[in-house]
């Protein structure tokens, strides 16, 4: 039997010109998907299983955490230098540090869009080291940024090079993770936004030790952890693969079989192609409307608290210590919860997991780009010290928000319902197909 009929691969005669490993790569990228998504046969134990995942979470997830931490902790840099002088150093008044919050989420809306292109068009691992270093290098040179119009600039580019970050983690998360894993491995990554209150907090009372030197010490502060992003985005750009496809990181039998794990989460692994039509039905569909509701309304509060906890917080009387050494209990709260929440959703299938394709993670992100960009207004310079107004307006946000969920939860019951009357039988046939959640009869929402 030749070659061809045994595995349904051909070779034409560019190949044959080709080398070895740049022959792999061609036929991976024209064809292996396609075998993938005809041999549904493939089984996997549970020992084999453990092992891929371990083997998996030992790259994918600490890249993952660590990339994510960064990015929490240089966004997070304005709260911890709001206390360390640059308010007064660079001469703001009234409403301008709110709106270097805001500023922020207007380069990360305007990002959104073209980076999620990017992400479905280009490699993904190598488009992500290419932003951190970027935002790596904006955050540096916010050292020098002393007046609101500079530090309105570097807020916004740093803003854009951001807004890749989470829809990358998703993706990754998505393609390399079982559905029923993901609850857990989201929130292990995204709780690096507690651990960054912790642990920046302790570096930023580090840094305030630094006086009488050339530069203030919250500009120390940018630099140091600015250039720290750069160097990592080397780390990235080196050992996060693309794709299982791709990633030469992994035998062939192993990353075959990486890809077969994932086949059940009828969700594919990567298509770098829009559909007109699946754009007009996202926007048409209640669902993806409630998601972007939900995450709005979220960032409603989180991200006021981001950019304001700190001045809260010191103006109850607390020193520079004791304020920095509060963030550490919020953070520990912060992971507590997030981790928390997705095990116990996870356990007792009561999370609420979608199929995103392209369009539904534009929208998704804008929502929390919105969020973000409008809770920083909701305090006022001229309620301080206390801005009750601020946290009435948080109270009644939160009573929003629990109605959504009510809200979207029904709409999947309702869905669910009727997939189980067109089709009681689910197979996987159709997991690496470039279909919608509408499309395949097989995808279930797990709520």
């Amino acid at each position: 039997m030749s070659l061809k009929e045994e595995t349904g691969l051909s070779v034409d005669h560019e190949e044959l010109h080709m080398p070895a490993d740049t022959v792999v790569e061609h036929v991976e990228g024209k064809e292996r998907p396609d075998l993938f998504a005809t041999d549904p046969g493939i089984e996997i134990d549970a020992a084999t299983d453990r092992r891929l995942f371990w083997k998996i979470t030992r790259r994918i997830l600490v890249i993952q955490v660590i990339t994510y931490f960064c990015q929490a902790l240089d966004k997070g840099i304005l709260n911890y230098a709001s206390i360390m002088g640059v308010k007064e150093d660079a001469h703001l008044v009234g409403q301008e540090y709110s709106w270097l919050g805001t500023i922020l989420y207007f380069g990360i809306l305007v990002g959104e869009y073209p980076q999620n292109i990017l992400l479905q068009k280009l490699p993904l691992a190598k488009t992500l080291a290419i932003n951190v270093f970027l935002w790596g290098a904006v955050v540096s040179c916010s050292a020098v940024s002393t007046r609101f119009a500079s530090l309105m600039v570097v807020r916004f580019l740093l803003g854009f090079f951001e807004s890749c970050v989470q829809p990358a983690m998703m993706l990754l998360t998505s393609m390399w993770y079982k559905r029923e894993e993901q609850s857990v491995l989201n929130a292990i990554w995204y709780c690096m936004s507690g651990v960054q209150l912790m642990i920046g907090g302790l570096l930023a009372f580090g840094v305030s030790h630094f006086t009488n030197g050339p530069i203030k010490n919250w500009q120390l502060l940018f630099l140091v952890l600015g250039l720290a992003t750069c160097v990592w985005s080397f780390f990235i750009g080196i050992f996060l693969p693309d794709s299982p496809l791709s990633a030469k990181c992994f035998g062939e039998e192993d990353r075959m079989l990486m890809v077969e794990r994932v086949r059940h989460n009828e969700t594919g692994i990567k298509n770098k192609q829009y559909k007109k039509y699946q754009i007009i039905e996202a926007l048409k569909d209640p669902f993806v409307w409630c998601s972007v509701a939900l995450i709005t309304v979220a960032n409603l509060i989180i991200g006021g608290l981001g950019v304001f906890s700190n001045l809260i917080i010191q103006q109850f009387g607390f020193s520079l210590l004791q304020t920095q050494l509060l963030n550490i209990a919020q953070g520990a709260w912060t992971i507590i919860w997030m981790i928390g929440s997705a095990w116990a959703a996870q356990k007792s299938q009561q999370s609420c997991l979608i199929m995103i394709k392209g369009i539904t993670m534009t929208l998704i992100f804008v929502g929390w780009s919105v969020g973000n960009l409008v809770a920083p207004q909701i305090f006022q310079g001229k309620d301080a010290p206390r801005y009750l107004h601020g946290f009435l307006a948080h109270i009644i946000i939160y009573a929003v928000y629990l109605g959504l969920v009510i809200l979207t939860r029904v709409v999947l019951m309702s869905r669910n319902r009727a997939k189980a009357r067109n089709s009681d039988e689910i197979t996987h046939e159709l997991a690496f197909q470039d279909l919608t959640d509408h499309e395949n009869p097989n995808f279930r929402y797990v709520y």
